[in-house]
Formats: structure tokens, C-alpha cells, sequence
């Protein structure tokens, strides 16, 4: 059994595996949502079959980017310091 904290460096692999597999299968669930959508259906919404899942995929990792930046710009404040400058 393990006593130790994970490093940062294992806590950054952690979440990019993460990210990758959350980006994964949101490229494979694109591709079944996809297969049940008419052309029709896809430009209406501004999509081609060959553009749609590659645009969803790009959503899914400009939103973990910015979640991954908002918790690394997150500056942990303790509640007993505030006030005291």
C-alpha cells in the first residue's frame, strides 16, 4: 500500500489521460449521433458529415482547456489571512 501524495506530475497525467479518454469517446458518440442525423439535419445546424465530428470534439477540448485553466489560475486563500494586509 502506498503512502505517498501523488506528485503534481502524476496529478497532471492523471487529468491528461482523462481529458483523453473524455475526448475519445466524445468523438465515438458523435459518430453514432451522426449515423441516426439526414444531411438534412446536419446543415441545418452548419455541419457536413465531414466536418461534424471533428467540431464537436473541438467544443469538448476548448471546454476542458478552459476548466483545466480556470483551476490552475484558482489560488487557494486561507479564510484566517484574509483581511490581514
Amino acid at each position: 500500500m502506498l503512502d505517498a501524495a501523488p506528485t503534481t506530475m502524476e496529478i497532471v497525467m492523471f487529468r491528461n489521460f482523462f481529458n483523453a479518454l473524455i475526448i475519445a469517446r466524445s468523438a465515438s458518440v458523435s459518430k453514432q449521433v451522426m449515423d441516426y442525423m439526414s444531411d438534412s439535419q446536419l446543415k441545418d445546424l452548419g455541419y457536413d458529415r465531414s466536418t461534424f465530428v471533428a467540431a464537436q470534439t473541438a467544443i469538448v477540448v476548448a471546454e476542458l482547456a478552459a476548466k483545466d485553466e480556470a483551476t490552475q489560475n484558482s489560488v487557494p486563500v486561507n479564510a484566517n489571512l484574509v483581511g490581514a494586509l
